[in-house]
């Protein structure tokens, strides 16, 4: 009996299954560190914004005691405001519109992963099967 090619065929197949596992959770992984890079982004931008807005407080309230330059003060507050609120409101949307990405790319990602383990487990089956067959004509 000669038992060597069968456990090489499943050897290959068993690599075969290690490497498309990792490339699914490899590619899972990117789409999550791409995405999370894009929303750290956004609130860095957002973080910066509302520290414009904090000092162009500080100078408003520098210009009113001095009163010196006030309206040119005010009209920097307030569009430091528009900025930073505009920024908020793109935040809260990308986020949510993140979440369900994520949870879309998670479902595709899981079905493709459990498509790959049935072709691979039919694979096994077959080769097995042919095993079983060689083993019952000795």
């Amino acid at each position: 009996m000669c038992f060597m090619p069968l456990f090489v065929s499943l050897q290959k197949v068993e690599g075969r299954v290690a490497s498309d596992q990792e490339l699914k959770l490899t590619e899972l992984l990117r789409y999550y560190m791409r995405d999370i890079q894009a929303a750290k982004d956004l609130l860095y931008r957002r973080a910066r914004a509302l520290a414009d807005y904090e000092n162009s407080n500080k100078a408003l309230d520098k210009a009113r005691l001095k009163s010196k330059d006030i309206p040119q003060a005010e009209e920097h507050q307030q569009h430091c405001l528009q900025k930073f609120d505009k920024l908020s409101e793109s935040g809260k949307k990308e986020l949510t519109s993140f979440k369900g990405r994520r949870v879309i790319a998670f479902r595709k990602n899981l079905i493709e992963m459990a498509e790959l383990e049935i072709k691979h487990a039919k694979n096994n089956v077959t080769l097995l099967q042919g095993c079983i067959d060689q083993l019952k004509s000795y």
